[in-house]
Formats: structure tokens, C-alpha cells, sequence
């Protein structure tokens, strides 16, 4: 009797999990201070997970401004450039939400774009906030204040934020990296746990 050859299976390697680190910046000043910490945090909680880091996935709140607070009277390119934004966050696996504290909480912007989103948007992700504050006494506000919000979005929030004052931007990597050592397992574990579950294949 001739013998029947099987094809090997391959079995692919499972996708690197969390797939996206969005960054959303909060900041009513182009080209922040709060942008740019924010950024060093995504980047390198991006490099710890094993993620891709791009550029093209931080999204500063301030250049759609028009689109957040005017709706349907915006521009359509600012309408579209919102819907993007919109899109991104609401896709996303792990989102850097950063925001100065301003008078005691974060910042109008931010919170008129959550407000934007839909219900359950942020159901899956893991957000990391970021809170950039000039004084020592007001600088866990914005992130007390956030945290509520986050959780109506459906968003997990499993860690510690990153709690900057003004001075610590001058050694920011030295800053995050025992924030990244206390939480970054935690994180990668909770994306991990958070990940869509395949549906099953149909038996023939």
C-alpha cells in the first residue's frame, strides 16, 4: 500500500500584543512640553512591550481643535482630520493620554474630545495617563479627575500614571525608567488579557 505524504502545518506566530501605542496630547499650546513628554513616554513603553513606534499614531489635540469644539460648522478638512483621531484612539490597544494640570484638573481640550468619542470607545485599551503640573501640590489632580472618565469610555487603567512635575522634564528618561520597570509587565500582561478572542473555525 503506498504511503501518503501530510503536508507539514504551519503554525504562524502569534501577532506581538498590544499592536498600537497611541499618544493623545492634551495641551492647548502647539508644540508642548506635554507633547513632547508624552512621546518619550510612548516610545520607550513602546520599545518594552516589543511595538512599533510610529510618529504618525500621537495625535495633538490642539491642531483639530476647530473640529472638536465647532462639530459640523469646522472645515471639512479638520472634521476628517477629527474622524482620523477619532478612529485611532478608539482602535488602539495602549493609549498615552497626556495633559497639563490646569487649575487643578486636565484640560478643557482633552476632556471635549473624550467627550467626542463614542460610548465604550476605549473598551480594550489600556490607557497610561500622563500629567504634566508646575506645582508639587496640585500634580495628582488631573490624573484623580481623568480616571473616572476613563472608565465611562470602557478603558482599563491598570498602573500608576506618569506623574511629571515642570523640573522632572529636564531628565525625563531617567524619570520613566523605574515607571517603566515598576509597570510595564503589568501592562503588556493586561493587553495581553484584553486581546480579542479569535472565533472558533466551524468543524466539517
Amino acid at each position: 500500500m503506498p504511503s501518503i505524504a501530510f503536508e507539514p502545518q504551519v503554525v504562524p506566530d502569534p501577532p506581538v500584543w498590544p499592536q498600537s501605542v497611541v499618544t493623545v496630547v492634551g495641551n492647548p499650546k502647539a508644540g508642548s512640553r506635554t507633547a513632547a513628554a508624552a512621546a518619550s513616554v510612548a516610545e520607550l513603553l513602546a520599545s518594552e512591550l516589543g511595538t512599533p513606534y510610529r510618529i504618525d499614531e500621537l495625535v495633538d489635540l490642539v491642531t483639530i481643535a476647530p473640529a472638536i469644539f465647532q462639530g459640523d460648522a469646522a472645515p471639512e478638512a479638520d472634521r476628517a482630520a477629527l474622524e482620523s483621531a477619532v478612529e485611532l484612539a478608539s482602535s488602539a490597544s495602549v493609549i498615552v493620554i497626556a495633559t497639563p494640570v490646569y487649575k487643578g484638573s486636565y484640560t478643557g481640550l482633552l476632556k471635549s474630545f473624550l467627550d467626542v468619542l463614542p460610548a465604550r470607545a476605549l473598551a480594550g485599551a489600556v490607557v497610561v495617563p500622563v500629567t504634566v503640573s508646575a506645582a508639587p501640590s496640585h500634580k495628582l489632580l488631573a490624573d484623580q479627575h481623568l480616571r473616572p472618565v476613563l472608565a465611562e469610555l470602557g478603558a482599563s487603567v491598570p498602573v500608576p500614571g506618569v506623574i511629571l512635575e515642570e523640573k522632572d522634564l529636564e531628565d525625563l528618561q531617567v524619570v520613566l525608567a523605574s515607571w517603566l520597570r515598576a509597570n510595564a509587565s503589568i501592562i503588556q500582561a493586561t493587553t495581553t488579557a484584553l486581546q480579542p478572542v479569535a472565533e472558533p473555525t466551524p468543524a466539517r
